[in-house]
């Protein structure tokens, strides 16, 4: 209900966020499977905690602090767009600096935590910014696999070495992700998977050579630009 003398502007509603619901997560079950991490504001540091809750008894234990992700060279941590856990919790991947691609903001930097070592490192530095997608562990958590430019590349952690898996990604050939038209009435976005001994790559190829160009005639613009008389 509004207050008296209250005005609702679509400014308030669309841009200034005045009525956004309270954040939580994305939450991941740890290994353990007796808790789940969250994200949480440090006002601090100014960006954001992984925290961990216990399931059962509710406790809450700080497992990254937002000071542990800012880079070398920087005042401000990384802001977390999404995070992913290695298999033995022992390793992070922070999702950030994304783009939207159709619908969703699947493009972006990715960055990794060794919680053991205190390293945080940008994967895919020598590749165009923000153009990575779908950053994953291998099992071992030796390796991540990512998707740049409709081409699959796997970075070594330890030399950071980066194998170009994929070559012709482009124009008409699609690796390990896909078209406008399977995001939209398929849900497919993400394209490749680790084998379970982390030995193989399986991934989706489109070959969309052949597929014409259909043109959207935009009716709507043209009203409201022309001049009211």
């Amino acid at each position: 209900q509004q207050a008296p003398g209250s005005t609702l502007t679509l400014e308030d509603i669309y841009s200034n966020g005045k009525y956004v619901q309270k954040r939580f997560g994305p939450v991941r079950w740890m290994n353990d499977d007796k808790g789940y991490s969250t994200l949480e504001a440090n006002k601090e540091a100014g960006g954001l905690d992984i925290v961990r809750y216990d399931a059962s008894s509710g406790k809450r234990t700080v497992v990254v602090n937002a000071s542990q992700l800012i880079p070398a060279h920087e005042t401000r941590p990384l802001v977390i767009a999404n995070y992913e856990w290695s298999d033995d919790n022992q390793k992070l991947i922070i999702f950030t600096n994304t783009k939207r691609v159709w619908r969703y903001n699947t493009r972006g930097d990715y960055w990794v935590l060794d919680l053991r070592s205190g390293d945080l490192s940008q994967l895919g530095r020598s590749l165009e910014s923000s153009s990575l997608m779908f950053a994953k562990f291998s099992p071992d958590a030796a390796n991540v696999a990512y998707v740049s430019n409709r081409n699959i590349y796997v970075e070594n952690l330890q030399t950071k070495e980066i194998r170009q898996i994929t070559s012709d990604g482009g124009t008409d050939i699609i690796n390990g992700t896909f078209d406008w038209v399977y995001e939209e009435e398929l849900d497919c976005r993400d394209g490749f998977r680790w084998s379970p001994d982390g030995a193989y790559i399986a991934y989706w190829q489109s070959d969309t050579r052949g597929v014409g160009t259909f043109y959207l005639i935009d009716n709507v613009d043209s009203i409201y630009s022309r001049p009211i008389p």
